[in-house]
């Protein structure tokens, strides 16, 4: 059984098909390990993933964002503004497991960084239609 970090946007064009690809890994016996925000955390679990939250204020996609201040950045100008803030938040919730590969969307930007962070030597990007 091999343990697999998949890494998605959370926008359903990301998640949903790296959601049926993590649920046919399942069924084949490898242990996933699924980070997202709390709007997906039911179909991630329900697939029998293990379920981990992007901390909210790094959600990048999240309306809420936008309607916070009076000019609000572009979600993908903070997320390039701030990567390590993305990066940190991620290596320390999944600190002291192992990884033996890592599944992400094409639009994912920092899953070559967290990867290598973590010493996983293959990952695979998952085209989402």
């Amino acid at each position: 059984m091999s343990q697999v970090l998949v890494l998605s946007n959370p926008t359903h064009t990301d998640v949903n098909p790296i959601l049926g690809f993590a649920s046919d890994l399942i069924i084949k016996g490898e242990k996933v390990t699924f980070f997202s925000t709390n709007e997906f955390k039911a179909p991630i679990e329900n697939i029998g993933a293990d379920f981990k939250a992007y901390n909210q204020e790094l959600n990048i996609f999240s309306k809420e964002e936008y309607l916070k201040d009076e000019k609000p950045k572009s979600g993908l100008i903070s997320a390039l503004l701030e990567p390590m803030k993305f990066i940190d938040d991620i290596v320390v919730q999944i600190r002291g497991l192992k990884f033996d590969y890592a599944v992400f969307s094409p639009s994912y930007p920092y899953a070559n960084i967290i990867t290598q962070l973590l010493g996983i030597s293959r990952a695979q990007q998952m085209i989402s239609n």
